[in-house]
């Protein structure tokens, strides 16, 4: 009742609550002396009296930050920023609670913090840079360089944190010669910025400047030589080279690394092919977070998903509704599962004539919030349902000029491009909505084996929906959905469809590329030397370009190993993945 259960609407008013400023001010004298436990309980002797008393609640939640107390911390931060009163207090409050959030890595969060900073306060300069970081952080990177950029406006000066940030923006946009020169001017105002140090060694390894890169990364490390988030780069970098035993030896005793380092130590282990030591690693780390943050599968909302789109998304429904007409480029949607293989597909389609790589950005899924608003108010997938009525039939060619916006904006929609590739992991949930915008559009399904799916993503630090990544039975379940709602989509829907197998493109990967450019219509012939997978790629470039080795089988059917090491790994996934093995072929002598 002290807390999230309580009724706003007993709080008394602002006039009220100012009764108690000379003890608000008490307790926030204690608190910068640093008596931060006469602070706290000051503090919540003000609150049981005013919840909305603001600079109790604001020494509160900094000691409960400080003290890693997150449910306090959110509770307190979120009422905070929650509260009326003069514009400048309401922006300050959005501003602190949205930035202890990108602290902790929860952007999606954030945003609506920082997006009322800006709303409170539009001139000012640290609201935009905020709201910047969130939006990169989120994928809109287009829409985060503007705030940068007016932030960079309203100071009037150059700031070496935001243009750091910028550099970064730019980078994930692959406008790399842009971004190295705004590091450079970042990073001679501000070189004690240890993040944009960071930034540059990242940006210079998706360069290929892998030997400028490791020293950027080296000096780094002898200025800042407990800085964890700059060992862990170059850990990235070792790993990334081949170079097992030295990631080892910098990632230090376990039982003193945070869960990313622990998971970096089991992908050492598999790259080492030790699978016991990989899978314990793991382990562990999967049991810190789940521990430490509570992470663990949130199937809820997929499933609703699921049902709902499948009863959407029917032949007899979508066939009356009007298409999109052919736009300035072709997309090639390259489905998968994480994992699966598209970024190795995309590199080397980037590598043939006529292909720009589009990976992950402004995915279609981001127009399924837009749909609403421009169908009179209607949730989104039954929204679909006013194109059919007067000016609605407008629908799809105002979505598809939506998406292609900003690929036109990144520089990849020019005159030599007629394909641009699409490899977001969302687009098996949107197959019924690309449809109406790219009726003849090309949909390339990398499938890999589901047992090495799993192996995959569960060494990776990459956040999935429902937070699936938490452990092997939530990835399976995860991976079930997918398999579901794909399997639906070709069911009720006419697709330009072509399965190839991750485990044919390692082995064969000019064979398995030919056969992709002439099921798109394209003259099957492939530069010499794309194997390899370093032949010119004109910018931008996706960030996992950064990665480009020559093509090899080596992480194919790598389960077999971790079964035979560890017989029971798979034994609770597999009812989940037994159908899925068979269907696709992978449960017979040839699969295995």
């Amino acid at each position: 009742m002290r807390c999230c259960d309580m009724d706003e609407a007993q709080w008394p008013g602002l006039e009220a609550a100012a009764l108690l400023d000379d003890k608000a001010i008490e307790a926030t004298q204690l608190f910068n002396d640093k008596k931060h436990e006469e602070a706290a309980a000051l503090a919540l002797k003000i609150l049981d009296a005013v919840p909305n008393q603001r600079a109790a609640l604001r020494v509160l939640f900094e000691i409960r930050d400080a003290e890693k107390r997150r449910r306090a911390a959110d509770a307190l931060g979120a009422r905070l920023a929650g509260l009326e009163g003069p514009a400048a207090l309401r922006a300050q409050a959005n501003e602190r609670f949205a930035y202890y959030l990108i602290g902790l890595g929860r952007h999606a969060e954030a945003a609506p913090y920082a997006a009322a900073a800006v709303k409170a306060m539009p001139r000012a300069a640290a609201a935009h840079h905020i709201m910047g970081m969130v939006l990169t952080e989120t994928g809109a990177l287009q829409a985060g360089e503007r705030h940068y950029r007016r932030a960079l406006e309203l100071l009037a000066r150059e700031d070496g944190m935001i243009l750091a940030n910028l550099a970064w923006n730019l980078k994930m946009q692959g406008r790399l010669t842009e971004a190295r020169k705004i590091y450079d001017r970042a990073l001679a105002l501000r070189p004690d910025n240890s993040r944009g140090v960071g930034g540059l060694a990242q940006l210079l390894f998706t360069q290929g400047a892998r030997g400028e890169a490791d020293a950027v990364l080296d000096d780094a490390l002898a200025r800042w030589p407990q800085d964890r988030l700059l060992r862990m780069l170059k850990v990235m970098a070792d790993l990334a080279q081949g170079r097992v035993e030295a990631a080892l030896e910098r990632l230090g005793p376990p039982e003193a690394q945070l869960p990313p380092e622990i998971l970096a130590r089991g992908r050492a282990h598999m790259l080492a092919g030790q699978p016991q030591e990989a899978i314990t690693a793991i382990a562990t780390a999967r049991g810190v977070q789940r521990e430490r943050t509570g992470q663990s599968f949130r199937p809820e909302e997929l499933s609703a998903r699921l049902e709902s789109y499948q009863a959407y998304f029917t032949a007899e429904r979508i066939q009356p509704l009007p298409r999109a007409r052919p736009g300035a480029f072709m997309p090639v949607f390259l489905l998968g599962f994480p994992r699966s293989g598209t970024g190795l597909l995309e590199q080397l389609l980037a590598q043939t004539p006529g292909f720009a790589p589009g990976d992950e950005v402004a995915p279609v899924a981001k127009l399924t919030t837009a749909i609403p608003g421009l169908a009179g108010g209607a949730a989104y997938p039954q929204a679909l349902d006013e194109a059919l009525i007067g000016d609605g039939a407008e629908l799809p060619e105002r979505l598809r000029e939506m998406y292609e916006a900003p690929r036109r904006a990144m520089g990849l929609a020019r005159p030599e491009v007629g394909f641009i590739t699409d490899r977001a992991v969302s687009n098996v949930w949107h197959l019924g909505l690309i449809k109406l915008l790219y009726p003849e559009a090309p949909i390339i399904h990398v499938l890999r084996h589901p047992y090495d799916l799993l192996l995959a993503n569960i060494a990776q630090d990459r956040r999935l929906e429902g937070d699936a990544q938490a452990g092997l039975p939530g990835l399976a379940r995860y991976y079930d959905f997918h398999a579901r709602m794909l399997r639906h989509y070709r069911g009720q829907l006419t697709l330009r469809y072509l399965p190839l197998r991750y485990e044919e493109l390692v082995a064969r990967p000019e064979e398995a590329v030919g056969r992709v450019r002439e099921f798109i219509g394209l003259d099957a012939a492939i530069p010499e030397g794309l194997a390899g997978n370093a032949l010119p790629v004109a910018a931008p470039w996706p960030g996992h370009f950064a990665g480009r080795v020559a093509v090899h089988g080596g992480a194919a059917w790598r389960f077999r190993a971790y079964e035979a090491a560890l017989p029971h790994l798979f034994k609770e996934v597999e009812p989940i993945l037994a159908p899925w093995l068979a269907e696709l072929g992978y449960d017979g002598e040839q699969g295995a």
